[in-house]
């Protein structure tokens, strides 16, 4: 489970307790006599109704919240684990590329200043999960509360409402309930003012916690090797109140133990009390090493420019979806026939404006990337994004695409160029190349393959791949057990495109010996690391594709390396 799955999973709630509300409206219904309509006797049996009601939901959710609050507590105490392991990958790259630590060989006396750190460390943890439980279970006892009085005001104002000329019963009914349903539950108050659903708060608070775990986990990393600066992340649309502090080195006193005497940067606890890190805050920082890491806290009038016109446009974006959740449950929940087609014309109007909006933003990402060509190959393979259906590989490649920038390549040949974090794309190439020279740009950030990942399982692979084949060449093994993978050409049988990635992996653990149409050169899979690079960039083109007969064989022929691509793309991901 995820911070998605847990919003979704109390927005269900949420929707089952309006659900069951106007079903209770439904079933029993006000008795139509000559006089009118018998509103006492209606509001007699819906009050009765009530009490079951509150009953049932108290019975039915209250073991739901529990597991929900512990699930909350996993995932707080995961998003530190999985910031320690991220930040020792960045830390072992820039070793790797020359930096000097001068961590891991202090006095004992650091070092029990070291344990001190990280026993506080724990303790601050554990107040985070409790002080996240504490608040969620004063917000699960508020939605009960407020669904059970929402339903106590529409059983006294649907009669109000048919005495003013309703006209029919479900038009009183849902004359009542139209205020509960245009704004759902909205029962938790902000210091602000404003008010959100219980779905809304758990969002806010799981992303929150989980950053500030996550965060914890880094810092704890960074202290272990004497490192203390970092620096904030400039990605493209900062909101306002962190946009100061973009680009910008801090010496980190909240989360990796530094200190003023670090070096000539402020502090990162001054730009946390100046708004730096709110809830759902979307900016990071990473970490600053010396010699290496470049400071860009300079920002061109043009930048500004289209920071502001992101800002608005996120806002119109999150209103829309707001309008379309609104008139989505009056169309859901209104029980007369002429209200639910309005409301449902009108959540259609919503839903095509966010989709504008949208391709706004889109569009705006795209428009900052490259030119010509490559700005469209660039434009199609983002939008392509939409219609993916692995919610990790769509994730790593939206943040991937944030971070390179697209270059024509002049030739024949798409490649990612690490010295300047730039792919060059040829000019046929497709959305699939996108997602593969992507994934090499994964793999270099978090430095994947050059850890050793994929290694062990490749071999392995390859040795169950030589059992299969028996006696016969692995060529022919292939083609007799996935004959629908092949065509034949005049260099006699290569495999479709679709499953270019398992050929270019198979030429690979063979050393050029297996030629099934798609290769890289002979000379090349003598570089160190240059199967392992290929094979996790190929796993990502395939998984992009999702052609569900490709990645059944993909696991059919290789499954410890598939296994181990989802666990680390698992990983990352969270």
């Amino acid at each position: 489970m995820n911070e998605y799955d847990i919003g979704a999973a109390f927005r269900a709630i949420e929707d089952e307790l309006i659900a069951s509300m106007i079903r209770n409206m439904e079933r029993h219904r006000a008795e139509e006599t000559a006089a009118g309509y018998a509103w006492s006797m209606w509001q007699a049996e819906q009050l009765r109704a009530l009490a079951r009601y509150r009953q049932e939901n108290r019975r039915r959710f209250s073991g739901e919240f529990s597991r929900l609050n512990r699930e909350m507590g996993a995932l707080i105490r995961q998003a530190r684990n999985t910031g320690n392991m991220r930040e020792e990958i960045r830390i072992l790259q820039a070793i790797r590329n020359g930096y000097k630590f001068l961590g891991r060989n202090r006095p004992p006396a650091t070092d029990a200043m070291a344990a001190e750190f990280f026993r506080l460390n724990d303790r601050k943890l554990e107040a985070l999960i409790q002080a996240t439980a504490h608040d969620m279970e004063r917000a699960e006892t508020a939605i009960l509360r407020m669904a059970e009085d929402e339903y106590r005001k529409a059983i006294f104002n649907a009669q109000a409402y048919a005495n003013t000329g309703a006209g029919t019963y479900e038009k009183a009914v849902d004359m009542a309930t139209k205020d509960m349903l245009s704004r759902g539950l909205n029962c938790v108050t902000y210091a602000n003012g404003a008010r959100h659903t219980l779905a809304d708060y758990a969002d806010m608070a799981i992303r929150t916690a989980s950053k500030r775990a996550y965060l914890q986990g880094e810092g704890e990393k960074r202290r272990e090797w004497g490192i203390s600066t970092v620096i904030m992340a400039k990605r493209g649309n900062p909101c306002p109140k962190c946009l100061p502090f973009v680009g910008k080195v801090l010496i980190d006193d909240v989360w990796s133990g530094g200190k003023l005497s670090d070096g000539p940067y402020p502090l990162m606890s001054a730009a946390v009390a100046a708004g730096l890190y709110h809830p759902r805050c979307r900016d990071s920082h990473t970490t600053y090493f010396p010699g290496l890491s470049v400071e860009d806290d300079v920002w061109t009038q043009e930048e500004l420019e289209d920071i502001g016109k992101s800002a608005k446009l996120d806002a119109r974006q999150q209103y829309a979806r707001r309008q379309w959740a609104k008139f989505t449950r009056l169309a859901m929940y209104s029980m007369d026939g002429e209200d639910r087609k309005k409301y449902q014309l009108k959540a259609h109007e919503w839903e095509k404006a966010e989709k504008y909006v949208s391709d706004q933003i889109d569009l705006g990402q795209v428009f900052k990337r490259g030119g010509g060509e490559t700005k469209r190959q660039a434009k199609e393979f983002y939008q392509s994004l939409r219609d993916e259906e692995y919610d990790d590989i769509n994730q790593l490649l939206r943040q991937a695409y944030g971070r390179v920038k697209f270059k024509p390549s002049g030739g024949r040949r798409s490649y990612f160029k690490r010295g300047d974090g730039a792919i060059y794309l040829a000019r046929n190439a497709g959305r699939d190349t996108v997602a593969h020279e992507l994934f090499h740009e994964i793999d270099w950030t978090y430095g994947i393959t050059d850890n050793g990942m994929l290694r062990e399982e490749i071999s392995r692979d390859y040795r169950r791949l030589r059992r299969m084949s028996g006696r016969k060449s692995i060529q022919d093994m292939l083609y007799s057990k996935y004959p629908d993978m092949f065509v034949e050409s005049m260099e006699g049988f290569v495999v479709k495109p679709e499953y270019r990635g398992i050929s270019d992996i198979i030429h690979g653990m063979t050393q050029g010996q297996v030629n099934l149409g798609y290769r890289h050169s002979v000379e090349y899979w003598k570089k160190p690391g240059s199967l392992q690079r290929e094979t996790w960039a190929q796993y990502g083109r395939m998984y992009y594709s999702g052609n569900e007969k490709v990645l059944k064989v993909l696991k059919d022929l290789f499954p410890e390396t598939t296994n181990r691509f989802e666990h680390i793309i698992k990983v990352v991901a969270e």
